[in-house]
């Protein structure tokens, strides 16, 4: 019993010491982000209502991108997957077109969303039956 309560005890100092090094570290890397000279500049663009308009589009997009992205890879339906891999197209096509790149946007609709998924989407229901029934159970 007292091996456990040692055990523990060590374990919580090594988590505290790992806490005491990332405060520094990260406390370290903040103060010279602070007295950077770009970051007074970006500091005055921060009160800027369409910088920050712009800054919670693209991280919402990129949120949205990346949750997508994750969900098609540990997706077990394959048309579940393929659905949240067009989804991650879409999103990606309305971070181009945030981006002031609306020809990208258009591109990434017609090419991946309208060729590649679609064809995705046709391989997956022509296979044969028993590939489906296996992802589903």
């Amino acid at each position: 019993m007292e091996k456990d309560s040692v055990k523990y005890v060590k374990y919580l100092f090594e988590l505290i010491l790992l806490l005491i090094a990332l405060g520094v570290i990260f406390g370290a890397l903040a103060y010279v982000v602070y007295i950077s000279p770009w970051s007074w500049r970006m500091l005055e663009k921060i009160y800027d209502i369409r910088f920050l308009i712009e800054l919670g589009v693209f991280a919402t997009l990129s949120v949205l991108i990346l949750g997508l992205a994750v969900l098609t890879v540990y997706s077990r339906n394959i048309v579940h997957s393929a659905l949240y891999l067009i989804g991650s197209f879409a999103g990606v096509a309305a971070l181009y077109i945030s981006l002031n790149a609306p020809f990208l946007g258009v591109a990434q609709v017609l090419v991946y969303i309208g060729a590649v998924g679609v064809l995705i989407l046709f391989a997956v229901m022509l296979t044969r039956r028993t590939i489906m029934e296996e992802s589903h159970g």
